[in-house]
């Protein structure tokens, strides 16, 4: 899956580590395929985020991708309905990083306006303001009402090298 990622991502061979693919866990995966050939792909993995004195239970959606050659068909949004509703089954909040908000906002997803950090294995926090601005939101029907897309994000640190 990593060398297909490469290709999608158009990144060097070798720059996506097998180990951070491992760490992402079973998913759900949601997939488009044609004749045995994946043409687009999205992840969820489940964790928490804490924000504005809440500890929310997040789906965090990850290696959304198509096929270089199959892009503008409608599949990554092919892939995103699904994802999106079991986000709104499952979480009190979706939670992604993406440099392409104009594909996201359309589909609901908020550009997060506080402040960005993640927690790190000891316990200490890191602010990420280089992510300020490029995380997105999905309210749930479980989300609180309380719930303010200005308060400062937090979440536990994903890999060392990209933490959102």
């Amino acid at each position: 899956m990593t060398s297909w990622l490469e290709a999608a991502y158009a990144d060097p061979v070798g720059s996506w580590r097998d180990d951070v693919w491992a760490a992402l866990g079973p998913g759900p995966h949601f997939l488009v395929q044609e004749d045995g050939d994946l043409l687009a792909h999205a992840c969820l993995v489940f964790g928490q985020v804490r924000t504005g004195g809440l500890e929310l239970k997040t789906a965090f959606v990850e290696n959304v991708a198509t096929r270089a050659d199959r892009r503008r068909e409608g599949l990554a949004t092919a892939v995103m309905r699904p994802a999106q509703a079991e986000i709104m089954n499952e979480a009190e909040l979706g939670v992604l990083s993406t440099g392409t908000p104009a594909f996201y906002e359309p589909l609901g997803w908020e550009r997060w306006l506080g402040p960005t950090s993640v927690r790190e294995p000891d316990g200490t926090t890191t602010p990420t303001p280089e992510e300020d601005g490029f995380v997105h939101v999905l309210r749930t029907p479980k989300t609180p009402v309380n719930f303010k897309l200005t308060a400062p994000i937090e979440r536990d640190r994903r890999d060392a090298d990209e933490p959102w």
